[in-house]
This record gives C-alpha cells, structure tokens and sequence, in this order.
C-alpha cells in the first residue's frame, strides 16, 4: 500500500480564491463526492473525498492556496479503487504525508516521492 506518489493538476480555482468557492468547484469537477477529511494549512488543504456510500473509494486532494490549483494526490500500489479512511489515517500518521504536503516546493518539484508505512518519504528518480 501506498509508494511512488503522483501528483496531478486537477483544476484552477484562482490564486487568492474564496475558500468555500474554491471547495465547491473541486466538488463539481469530482462529480460531487463526500468530504471525509479537511486539513487547513496557511498555504494549503487537503481533503480526502469519497464517492457517497463507497467506503473504499477515497482519494486525497490538496488546494495549493498561493497558485490556486487544486491537485489529486495519487499512489503506484494495488489499491485502484481508492483508499479507505483507516488507509488515509495511516498515510497521515505513518507515512508522514503532512509533512511532505506543508513543503510545497519539494513535491512541486518533478521529484517522485516514494510514502510508505514506518518510513520517512523518499525522493527518488
């Protein structure tokens, strides 16, 4: 579970935009999946989403507030599906993935980080 990590552009919301606008178009372009998990940092939010009544269906977003994009937070495991919310606790806790997230510029850089339980993540090539 988890390992290289992918982080793709979903859509642009405008640097400087209204959160709660910024929330509602990231819920529009998903097809309007359930808000499980809401993280704030000054320059970023996470959100986990699920499709409603599928508890095995979550993926992680994050809002880069400064550049106004929002982007879906990806992994190369089996898990294609999504995660479940024990799974996204675990990627929180485990695979200190705020940690990652709250430097902005390490994975904005092209560099494919590696998240993996017990482990510090890993940039490799």
């Amino acid at each position: 579970m988890f390992g290289r990590m992918t982080v793709m552009p979903i859509v642009q919301v405008g640097a400087g935009a209204d959160l709660q606008v910024a929330i509602t178009t990231l819920l529009r372009a998903a097809d309007q999946p359930e808000i499980v998990r809401w993280i704030e940092f000054p320059g970023l939010v996470l959100l986990f989403l699920f499709v409603p009544g599928d508890p095995e269906s979550g993926v992680a977003y994050v809002l880069d507030r400064k550049k106004g994009t929002w982007y879906m937070v990806d992994f190369e495991d089996d898990q294609f599906g999504g995660y479940s919310v024990s799974q996204l606790d675990q990627l929180l806790t485990e695979c200190r993935f705020l940690d990652l997230l709250e430097r902005r510029g390490l994975w904005q850089t092209g560099l494919r980080w590696c998240l993996e339980p017990g482990k510090l993540p890993e940039a490799r090539a």
